[in-house]
């Protein structure tokens, strides 16, 4: 049986979420609702064939919105990693959002935008939202560790 939860905002995990549980937080965006939380959020969800994927959410007062999407395939040891891109002149500069919580400057949408990936993972979640674009976490210029 497929499995749908999420953790959002540092809460206890929820089962079956339901997408509009959420919509306050993007499509009326005040940034002091993402401080009561930890300012992120992660979806995931489980096929019944065994196949994984996570929308993480992190957000950031001074750029907006940051989406990935993983994805693993059943018995696969190691997935897919995407970033939401709103800025490709941005995207290899890596910053500390918060929290040591590091993210490609150039992922952060707008809030409404970053809606779109969330709802297309409720719709379908086992393909990324083709409503943004994306960049292979790979090609990423992470810094050093």
């Amino acid at each position: 049986m497929s499995k749908f939860y999420c953790c959002f905002q540092g809460a206890a995990l929820i089962k079956n979420p339901q997408l509009d549980s959420f919509a306050e937080y993007f499509l009326d965006y005040k940034p002091e609702k993402w401080m009561g939380g930890s300012g992120d959020g992660v979806f995931s969800f489980e096929s019944d064939s065994g196949d994984r994927c996570d929308l993480s959410i992190l957000e950031s007062k001074d750029y907006g919105i940051s989406v990935s999407y993983n994805i693993r395939g059943s018995g696969e040891r190691r997935g897919k990693e995407y970033y939401s891109v709103s800025d490709m002149e941005k995207i290899n500069d890596v910053e500390d959002v918060g929290d040591d919580q590091f993210a490609p400057v150039g992922s952060f949408l707008p809030p409404q935008e970053a809606w779109l990936a969330l709802e297309d993972f409720f719709n379908n979640p086992l393909c990324k939202s083709a409503r943004i674009k994306w960049i292979n976490s790979d090609e990423i210029a992470w810094p050093d560790e």
